[in-house]
């Protein structure tokens, strides 16, 4: 009976993450020069750019923590899944804080009270008169 082999190995998968980790940077900030240029702001673009290219890094660094816990305590263990989920948790509360206070601090506000929709339904409190 021939031995059954993974579709895809630890190895290749690590390859191409790192792959992505280098490229979505570039990438991101190519892309943001573009669209910043274009709409007049290109240094603006370019920081946005670079920064939305930084989760390919980001996701290569939660990965390298994945597979930390993984390796010390199996693939089958249910406290290294806890350990993942806290983990995971734990950093997307954080990067979620960290963005809310910044488009609050940038002058957001709530994303649906904004703009021509919010006037096209009846004026600032959104109601018909």
């Amino acid at each position: 009976m021939a031995e059954m082999r993974e579709l895809v190995t630890v190895e290749q998968a690590e390859r191409a993450i790192r792959m992505v980790a280098v490229a979505l940077p570039v990438a991101g900030a190519a892309a943001g020069a573009i669209i910043g240029a274009v709409r007049g702001r290109a240094a603006r673009g370019l920081a946005l750019g670079l920064l939305c290219g930084l989760t390919g890094p980001a996701v290569w660094l939660l990965w390298l923590m994945y597979n930390r816990v993984v390796g010390g305590y199996g693939l089958d263990s249910v406290k290294g899944l806890l350990v993942n989920l806290a983990l995971f948790a734990c950093i997307g509360l954080a990067v979620g804080a960290v963005i809310g206070f910044l488009w609050r601090r940038r002058g957001g506000g709530e994303p649906a009270q904004r703009g021509p929709a919010r006037e096209a339904r009846g004026g600032p409190s959104g109601r018909s008169t």
